[in-house]
């Protein structure tokens, strides 16, 4: 299949709901989000992440504008925010890319998420490609109780992705607890890709992390904003996973070896 195109797939994107109008959080519940993140009402929004009660609103949500291109209003609640379609598709080129040097150095990688239901499929494909460029996937504490919840919880692995698990379900979570208890022991992975509280304590412990952030995850926009070494694709986390496709293949592609001045 001959490389994908970054029109076709930024296109594809839009189409799919993963990009462009976003449909899935309102203006409202994004604004609410930050505010409640920085005043240190919602711990679970803070991911993990220390110092983000430093900021006001308005900084949190002009870092979100820079990566997602959405309003910088602070006072405006009304409607569904936008994506801007490009940086969606620049951020992953650039994910991909930096996923392909770390391969390049046999660089040791963990993978984990909290929304099983849609980007499962998405990373277990990036996996593939990972391992197929020479990287290592690793998986922490298979099969372990981490003991963070007061019923059974462990982390389970399908095709090298972790999620958090109850024996025979897999959760959705914005916790970092989680990652939390896989990080408690050394050696840590060389680069972690992941979202929410996965991808929120990675960051915090200094490992370099791939994030994908939704509208309305901003404690990821102001690490980013500091200048961890994170590299953050701005797009919605909960689709249909079949409709992550486009996004998948340029990571393909990229790992693969594709010439990068295409996507330059």
């Amino acid at each position: 299949m001959p490389p994908i195109s970054l029109s076709d797939a930024r296109d594809a994107l839009v189409a799919a709901g993963i990009t462009g109008p976003h449909q899935s959080h309102t203006r409202h519940n994004a604004l609410t989000k930050i505010k409640a993140m920085v005043s240190g009402d919602d711990e679970e929004s803070r991911f993990g992440l220390s110092g983000l009660t430093t900021y006001s609103p308005a900084e949190v949500l002009g870092f979100m504008a820079e990566l997602t291109g959405c309003s910088d209003d602070i006072d405006d609640y009304t409607g569904y925010d936008v994506m801007d379609p490009a940086k969606t598709v620049d951020a992953i080129v650039a994910g991909a890319q930096r996923l392909k040097a770390e391969a390049d150095r046999g660089s040791t990688l963990l993978c984990c998420t909290g929304h099983p239901t849609g980007m499962l499929e998405h990373y277990i494909r990036v996996l593939d490609a990972y391992r197929a460029a020479g990287g290592k996937v690793v998986v922490l504490h298979e099969d372990a109780d981490l003991g963070i919840r007061r019923r059974h919880s462990e982390i389970r692995y399908v095709g090298g992705v972790g999620m958090l698990a109850d024996w025979g379900q897999l959760l959705h979570t914005h916790s970092s607890e989680p990652m939390e208890a896989l990080l408690e022991a050394e050696p840590h992975p060389d680069f972690v890709i992941g979202d929410h509280g996965f991808a929120g304590a990675a960051i915090e412990r200094g490992i370099p992390t791939l994030a994908i952030m939704d509208i309305n995850d901003p404690a990821l926009a102001v690490v980013w904003a500091e200048g961890k070494d994170v590299v953050i694709v701005p797009m919605d986390d909960n689709r249909p996973p079949r409709l992550y496709e486009p996004s998948w293949r340029l990571f393909e592609d990229i790992l693969q070896g594709a010439d990068t001045e295409t996507y330059a």
